[in-house]
């Protein structure tokens, strides 16, 4: 306390200063409580953070038929649906997507060999759907008010 004497003598000054301490220490409270919320969101949010890295990285991809069963949907409206909103378009027999969404590694395709009905070898190119493909559908649906079945209201 330097300025002891001068804030003795001022008792406006002292009071003034009082006042600053009190409004920094209430401002302090308050972040301080901020930090401890934000800390127990984050321990919160830590085991489904990993497991979003984990299923993310996962290199399996899907048909679509097991994600429009998520919605409780046939793979032929799913594919429909997203032919709607500009997402892919139909090449011959096969899904493909549209370039905007092409390069972000949402879907891969795989060539299925078959036999035809005459015995010839037949090659059928098949779309996938990667994890983040997969999580990029959710929020495109989510957006256009579209749920899956685990997250709609009970009826």
């Amino acid at each position: 306390m330097y300025a002891r004497d001068e804030l003795l003598n001022n008792p406006g000054l002292m009071i003034a200063v009082l006042q600053a301490l009190k409004l920094e220490r209430s401002h302090n409270a308050v972040l301080e409580e901020r930090a401890a919320v934000q800390g127990r969101l984050i321990a919160a949010m830590k085991p489904k953070a990993a497991y979003y890295d984990v299923i993310l990285a996962c290199p399996d991809a899907v048909a679509i038929s097991v994600i429009a069963k998520d919605y409780g949907w046939s793979a032929v409206r799913m594919n429909a649906f997203l032919h709607e909103l500009g997402v892919q378009f139909r090449q011959g027999r096969a899904w493909l997507l549209y370039q905007k969404y092409a390069g972000h590694g949402y879907a891969c395709s795989r060539t299925h060999e078959h036999t035809g009905r005459g015995g010839e070898p037949h090659a059928t190119v098949h779309t996938y759907w990667t994890q983040k493909g997969r999580l990029f559908l959710y929020g495109l649906l989510k957006d256009h008010g579209v749920l899956p079945l685990v997250e709609r209201g009970a009826s």
